[in-house]
């Protein structure tokens, strides 16, 4: 299960990458290369859950949900006219699920 949680958390990504380049209608580099990375963290955490290196897997689950987590919360505090769209709070809820989701203990 945790296997498409992370595939589904890795495609919440890139919509959001994406987004950022259709509101401004123009390609954002940085929007969307820091979410096509998040993304394929998020999918390398999927693959070690699939071939059960759980350890692995809860690692970059971490690190993808956490780095996300904290880069939107950062820009939704320090900016909040520019980045209080709904982009930013489906990146943060996103990302807070999927933290959640992935610090649950495996069923043995």
């Amino acid at each position: 299960m945790k296997t498409y949680i992370a595939i589904v958390y890795a495609m919440l990504m890139m919509g959001v990458g994406m987004q950022r380049c259709i509101e401004a209608q123009a390609f954002k580099p940085n929007a969307f290369y820091f979410c096509l990375a998040v993304a394929v963290v998020a999918i390398v955490a999927g693959y070690c859950f699939r071939v059960s290196w759980h350890w692995l897997g809860g690692g970059l689950a971490v690190l993808a949900s956490a780095a996300a987590l904290a880069f939107y919360m950062y820009c939704l505090i320090v900016q909040p006219e520019k980045d209080a769209t709904v982009r930013v709070g489906v990146a943060i809820v996103g990302s807070v699920g999927f933290l959640a989701f992935a610090l649950l203990p495996s069923r043995k």
